[in-house]
């Protein structure tokens, strides 16, 4: 099954919050996805300020959808 990472962002000037998957390709199990969200979080944070991470998640089975409700 594939594992897709995702994260919940929320905007530090307000309460906007959004789901964001940073990598497009699924990872091939869970202890992937859990090192490669931790490794590649703080260059998401330095390429985005004004956000901060809430949530990093890893699902298996279908790519989370960034426009499902928060």
């Amino acid at each position: 099954m594939p594992v897709y990472l995702s994260l919940l962002v929320c905007s530090l000037a307000g309460d906007v919050c959004h789901i964001v998957v940073p990598v497009e390709r699924p990872f091939i199990g869970m202890s992937a996805c859990q090192v490669e969200g931790m490794t590649m979080l703080p260059q998401w944070l330095e390429q985005h300020p004004g956000w901060r991470v809430k949530r990093i998640r890893c699902s298996i089975g279908n790519r989370p959808n960034a426009d499902e409700a928060v």
